[in-house]
């Protein structure tokens, strides 16, 4: 972990402190690509629970990184999208991305070569 020391200015360290938290890289990275209501974010990240998301959701709403946009009826329902403060984030989270894609796509390889022998 980068101390306090290392960075040049404070604010520095609380904003690598609003995406340390578990699970957040990964709700980061599904907002990333687009809008999601909570569901589909509880969907996308299966073994984290309702109050784990709903926690991390505050927090980076709290910090700027999300925001929650509310959808009139007849829809009625809350999306959640990246937030002014995460533009910054956005060239490393579609760093991450294609690094995760091009690493699933190795293992998806090495596994077939196993299977195969």
């Amino acid at each position: 972990m980068i101390s306090a020391t290392t960075l040049e200015h404070p604010s520095d360290a609380a904003r690598l402190e609003s995406i340390e938290g578990r699970w957040t890289l990964q709700i980061l990275l599904c907002l990333n690509r687009g809008e999601f209501r909570f569901s589909d974010l509880k969907d996308a990240i299966p073994r984290i629970s309702s109050n784990v998301l709903t926690d991390r959701i505050r927090e980076l709403q709290s910090s700027g990184l999300v925001e929650r946009r509310y959808l009139p009826p007849p829809t009625a329902r809350h999306l959640y999208r990246l937030g002014p403060q995460a533009n910054g984030l956005k060239p490393v989270l579609d760093a991450l991305a294609r690094w995760h894609s091009k690493d699933l796509s190795a293992d998806g390889r090495a596994y077939e070569k196993e299977k195969r022998q």
